[in-house]
Protein backbone atom coordinates (compact mmCIF):
# COMPACT_ATOMS: atom_id res chain seq x y z
CA UNK A 1 0.00 0.00 0.00
CA UNK A 2 1.11 3.52 -0.78
CA UNK A 3 -0.57 6.60 0.67
CA UNK A 4 0.46 10.14 -0.27
CA UNK A 5 -0.70 13.51 -1.58
CA UNK A 6 -1.44 13.95 -5.28
CA UNK A 7 1.43 16.43 -5.72
CA UNK A 8 3.82 13.57 -4.89
CA UNK A 9 2.26 11.04 -7.29
CA UNK A 10 5.17 11.28 -9.74
CA UNK A 11 7.48 9.78 -7.12
CA UNK A 12 5.80 6.39 -7.61
CA UNK A 13 6.15 6.10 -11.37
CA UNK A 14 8.05 3.08 -12.62
CA UNK A 15 6.20 0.47 -10.58
CA UNK A 16 4.23 -0.81 -13.59
CA UNK A 17 3.17 0.79 -16.92
CA UNK A 18 -0.54 0.65 -15.98
CA UNK A 19 0.10 2.26 -12.61
CA UNK A 20 2.12 4.95 -14.43
CA UNK A 21 -0.91 5.67 -16.64
CA UNK A 22 -3.14 5.98 -13.56
CA UNK A 23 -0.67 8.29 -11.82
CA UNK A 24 -0.35 10.41 -14.97
CA UNK A 25 -4.14 10.78 -15.00
CA UNK A 26 -4.33 12.06 -11.43
CA UNK A 27 -1.33 14.33 -11.98
CA UNK A 28 -2.67 15.89 -15.21
CA UNK A 29 -6.41 16.07 -14.45
CA UNK A 30 -7.30 19.17 -12.40
CA UNK A 31 -9.30 18.55 -9.22
CA UNK A 32 -11.91 21.02 -10.51
CA UNK A 33 -12.48 18.79 -13.55
CA UNK A 34 -12.81 15.67 -11.38
CA UNK A 35 -15.27 17.52 -9.15
CA UNK A 36 -17.53 18.17 -12.16
CA UNK A 37 -17.26 14.76 -13.84
CA UNK A 38 -20.49 12.75 -13.52
CA UNK A 39 -20.40 9.61 -11.37
CA UNK A 40 -19.90 6.33 -13.16
CA UNK A 41 -17.33 4.14 -14.88
CA UNK A 42 -15.31 5.17 -17.94
CA UNK A 43 -12.62 3.31 -19.85
CA UNK A 44 -9.55 5.53 -20.22
CA UNK A 45 -7.51 2.90 -22.11
CA UNK A 46 -7.35 -0.86 -22.50
CA UNK A 47 -5.40 -0.91 -19.22
CA UNK A 48 -7.23 1.71 -17.10
CA UNK A 49 -10.84 2.24 -16.03
CA UNK A 50 -11.89 5.31 -14.05
CA UNK A 51 -14.78 5.25 -11.59
CA UNK A 52 -16.14 8.45 -10.07
CA UNK A 53 -18.14 7.61 -6.98
CA UNK A 54 -20.14 9.71 -4.48
CA UNK A 55 -21.36 8.28 -1.19
CA UNK A 56 -21.59 8.73 2.54
CA UNK A 57 -19.05 6.96 4.71
CA UNK A 58 -20.33 4.24 6.98
CA UNK A 59 -19.37 2.09 9.93
CA UNK A 60 -16.91 -0.76 9.42
CA UNK A 61 -19.16 -3.05 11.43
CA UNK A 62 -20.12 -6.07 9.36
CA UNK A 63 -17.90 -5.00 6.43
CA UNK A 64 -15.28 -7.22 4.83
CA UNK A 65 -11.89 -6.45 3.36
CA UNK A 66 -11.38 -7.05 -0.35
CA UNK A 67 -8.42 -8.04 -2.48
CA UNK A 68 -7.86 -8.07 -6.24
CA UNK A 69 -5.57 -10.15 -8.44
CA UNK A 70 -5.67 -8.53 -11.90
CA UNK A 71 -6.05 -4.86 -10.97
CA UNK A 72 -4.35 -2.35 -8.71
CA UNK A 73 -6.67 0.25 -7.18
CA UNK A 74 -5.47 3.86 -7.26
CA UNK A 75 -8.01 5.70 -5.09
CA UNK A 76 -8.01 9.52 -4.99
CA UNK A 77 -10.29 11.37 -2.58
CA UNK A 78 -11.60 14.38 -4.51
CA UNK A 79 -13.67 15.87 -1.69
CA UNK A 80 -14.48 14.89 1.86
CA UNK A 81 -12.51 12.40 3.91
CA UNK A 82 -12.78 8.79 4.90
CA UNK A 83 -10.96 6.03 6.69
CA UNK A 84 -9.59 3.14 4.68
CA UNK A 85 -8.75 -0.15 6.31
CA UNK A 86 -5.60 -1.97 5.31
CA UNK A 87 -4.04 -5.36 6.11
CA UNK A 88 -1.34 -7.35 4.33
CA UNK A 89 -2.62 -10.39 2.45
CA UNK A 90 -0.66 -13.34 3.79
CA UNK A 91 -2.32 -16.75 3.75
CA UNK A 92 -5.70 -15.63 5.12
CA UNK A 93 -8.66 -17.72 4.00
CA UNK A 94 -11.29 -15.74 2.11
CA UNK A 95 -14.86 -15.77 3.39
CA UNK A 96 -15.94 -15.27 -0.23
CA UNK A 97 -13.77 -17.03 -2.79
CA UNK A 98 -12.07 -15.10 -5.56
CA UNK A 99 -14.46 -14.20 -8.38
CA UNK A 100 -12.39 -13.83 -11.58
CA UNK A 101 -15.20 -11.99 -13.40
CA UNK A 102 -15.39 -9.30 -10.72
CA UNK A 103 -11.72 -9.59 -9.67
CA UNK A 104 -12.14 -9.74 -5.93
CA UNK A 105 -12.29 -11.98 -2.89
CA UNK A 106 -13.58 -10.96 0.54
CA UNK A 107 -11.85 -11.47 3.87
CA UNK A 108 -12.74 -11.01 7.52
CA UNK A 109 -9.61 -9.61 9.16
CA UNK A 110 -8.57 -6.98 11.65
CA UNK A 111 -6.71 -4.22 9.86
CA UNK A 112 -5.40 -0.74 10.47
CA UNK A 113 -7.40 2.36 9.57
CA UNK A 114 -5.80 5.34 7.86
CA UNK A 115 -7.49 8.70 7.35
CA UNK A 116 -7.51 9.82 3.71
CA UNK A 117 -8.45 13.44 3.03
CA UNK A 118 -9.20 15.35 -0.17
CA UNK A 119 -6.10 15.55 -2.35
CA UNK A 120 -4.67 12.26 -1.06
CA UNK A 121 -4.40 8.99 -2.95
CA UNK A 122 -3.86 5.38 -1.97
CA UNK A 123 -2.51 2.56 -4.12
CA UNK A 124 -3.72 -0.91 -3.16
CA UNK A 125 -1.77 -3.80 -4.69
CA UNK A 126 -2.92 -7.44 -4.97
CA UNK A 127 -1.00 -8.11 -1.74
CA UNK A 128 -3.13 -5.53 0.11
CA UNK A 129 -6.47 -6.23 1.72
CA UNK A 130 -8.47 -3.01 1.84
CA UNK A 131 -11.72 -1.62 3.21
CA UNK A 132 -12.61 1.85 1.88
CA UNK A 133 -15.53 4.22 2.56
CA UNK A 134 -15.41 4.08 6.37
CA UNK A 135 -16.28 6.87 8.78
CA UNK A 136 -18.79 7.73 11.49
CA UNK A 137 -20.57 9.99 11.71
CA UNK A 138 -21.30 9.69 8.01
CA UNK A 139 -19.53 12.19 5.76
CA UNK A 140 -20.08 12.91 2.08
CA UNK A 141 -17.17 11.75 -0.13
CA UNK A 142 -16.41 12.08 -3.82
CA UNK A 143 -13.68 9.73 -4.99
CA UNK A 144 -11.91 8.62 -8.14
CA UNK A 145 -10.95 4.95 -8.33
CA UNK A 146 -8.60 4.01 -11.14
CA UNK A 147 -8.49 0.29 -11.89
CA UNK A 148 -5.03 -0.37 -13.36
CA UNK A 149 -4.66 -3.78 -15.04
CA UNK A 150 -1.45 -5.51 -14.04
CA UNK A 151 -2.31 -9.11 -15.05
CA UNK A 152 -4.63 -10.93 -17.45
Amino acid sequence: MIIDRVENAGLYKGLHPSIDQALDYIIKTPASELAQHPPGRTSLSDQIDAIIDEYETQSSEGKHYEAHQRFVDVQLVISGEEYMGFAPLSHQTPIQAYDPDRDFALYQVAGQMVKVKAGMFVIFFPTDLHLPSIGTPAKQVRKLVLKARIAD
